[in-house]
């Protein structure tokens, strides 16, 4: 963690995956944890809950150093959020 995602003490790291998934479950609870670090959960999909900017207010209110998002979410906010408005 610290060499890939720079995760340690205090830090707050935010993995859009399935718990259930093997990388879900270690990179949303483990991992973080292990280094001391704090892991977000957040319960929904990354468009529509409410909108494709929640993740983007998720970094923002919870100062998250590192994000681990799988390019099918990356897909599916800039789906909804062509121009990138969220993101501003």
């Amino acid at each position: 963690m610290k060499y890939i995602f720079d995760i340690g003490k205090r830090d707050v790291m935010f993995a859009s995956s399935d718990i259930g998934w093997v990388v879900g479950h270690n990179f949303i609870i483990y991992a973080p944890l292990v280094m001391g670090g704090t892991s977000v959960m957040y319960e929904g999909k990354p468009v529509g809950t409410p909108n494709a900017g929640v993740v983007w207010r998720m970094i923002e209110d919870y100062k998250i150093k590192a994000l681990f998002i799988a390019p099918t979410g990356v897909r599916a906010i800039k789906k909804d959020d062509i121009e990138g408005e969220y993101l501003k």
